[in-house]
């Protein structure tokens, strides 16, 4: 699209601040010459920049990288507490709060084992270990961006009610409710959805790409322009999410992403939706845990060891689980990613899923798309709060 809009002095200023926080975010640690090298910038632009950020308290310097035979650069971070978010995960097992930092860092976390109830004991428990992880890390209130709110259930359009949560026996709940006692811009997100953003998130970090120039930045997951993915989470509910240069999709309807509830056997096992058949029904954390009264650990254990039983259990479990994985690629043919609970303990059995994926498709392939999400389930809890922190890293 042609545009006859000037950019100005003061947008360059702007762009050039935002990209040098960017890298010096992606980075962890630099110099300020590594600056000026990858983004092609003077030294003088840098050094104004970097001046700016620092009276903004959003970097630091932290001592001097090895020398490489002249005077030792500094090194430069972003300053992890200058900002924070608050992740807020609600399901069956309770309620998980964990004050996260700019750098996406966990700082703390608290869990309170309580069933979801609509009275207002709930919410106030929510408001209350909120607070608690603010106050003790003294954490100034102008500091906190928002609270990140995670449900395993589908919203309304607007994301202001959940129409439904199976797992948790939510039906038509408004989110204002379990927002009301807290004193920060909130949002509430589907928990599959949210652990996609933070696969997005922390997937630069892992990833581990050399950056040299400005065509490496540019590539770079920190400058939006990642791959996009498609996320299958698998834990006691089964959804996803599909995010294209942090972009979540939403669908008409805003339920993009319910993939647990694709019918993968007619007529076959009863879904907590009500329906059969469901892929959740099959490949939830459920079936190799709850309905066979043991933990995910325990069923894991005894597989290793040979279980004949287990092993009946987990064959027909990775055939059910292929089955949809192949689905979502044939429909989607991009990367499929798999996380939530379930998935570091299917990461010794990659192979054998891949051989799985292979004989299932239709057309030539080597499952090459497929991978497992590099972020832990503790990392993958704070998405909705890192929205906020993605949001605000855009404004700089």
């Amino acid at each position: 699209m042609i545009t006859t809009e000037k950019i100005t002095t003061t947008d360059v200023k702007r762009f050039n601040k935002n990209r040098i926080f960017r890298l010096i975010h992606y980075a962890d640690k630099i110099s300020r010459q590594e600056i000026a090298d990858i983004l092609q910038l003077s030294l003088p632009t840098v050094n104004q920049n970097l001046k700016l950020l620092l009276e903004s308290n959003l970097i630091e310097f932290v001592g001097n990288f090895e020398s490489t035979g002249g005077r030792k650069a500094q090194a430069i971070t972003v300053n992890g507490m200058s900002k924070c978010a608050v992740s807020v995960n609600i399901s069956d097992n309770g309620i998980k709060v964990a004050l996260v930092d700019l750098k996406g860092e966990i700082i703390c976390s608290e869990k309170k084992t309580m069933a979801f109830t609509t009275d207002s004991v709930y919410r106030e428990s929510i408001s209350e270990l909120v607070k608690d992880v603010i106050v003790r890390n003294s954490v100034n209130e102008e500091d906190v961006l928002g609270v990140g709110i995670t449900v395993p259930g589908i919203f309304d359009n607007e994301n202001k009610m959940i129409l439904s949560a199976p797992t948790m026996g939510i039906r038509n709940y408004p989110i204002s409710e379990l927002t009301k006692n807290i004193a920060y811009p909130c949002i509430a997100m589907n928990d599959a959805r949210a652990n996609a953003y933070a696969e997005f998130w922390f997937d630069r970090k892992f990833e581990n790409i050399p950056m040299s120039n400005i065509d490496d930045f540019n590539r770079s997951a920190a400058s939006g322009q990642s791959g996009a993915k498609l996320y299958l989470m698998l834990n006691t509910g089964v959804g996803g999410s599909y995010i294209d240069k942090e972009k979540i999709q939403t669908g008409a309807h805003n339920r993009y992403g319910e993939f647990g509830h694709m019918t993968i056997h007619p007529g076959g096992k009863k879904c907590f939706c009500g329906k059969k058949g469901c892929f959740e029904a099959y490949v939830s954390s459920r079936v190799l845990s709850t309905e066979l009264d043991c933990s995910l650990e325990e069923f894991f254990d005894q597989l290793d060891q040979g279980n004949l039983q287990y092993e009946s259990v987990f064959a027909k479990y990775i055939d059910d689980l292929t089955t949809g994985i192949n689905n979502l690629y044939i429909m989607c043919d991009g990367n499929v990613v798999i996380g939530g609970p379930v998935a570091k303990y299917l990461l010794p059995y990659e192979d054998r899923i891949k051989r799985q994926l292979v004989e299932k498709y239709s057309f030539d392939t080597d499952a090459s798309y497929f991978s497992f999400a590099k972020c832990n389930t503790e990392q993958s809890d704070t998405g909705a709060a890192l929205t906020f922190l993605g949001d605000f890293i855009s404004s700089i």
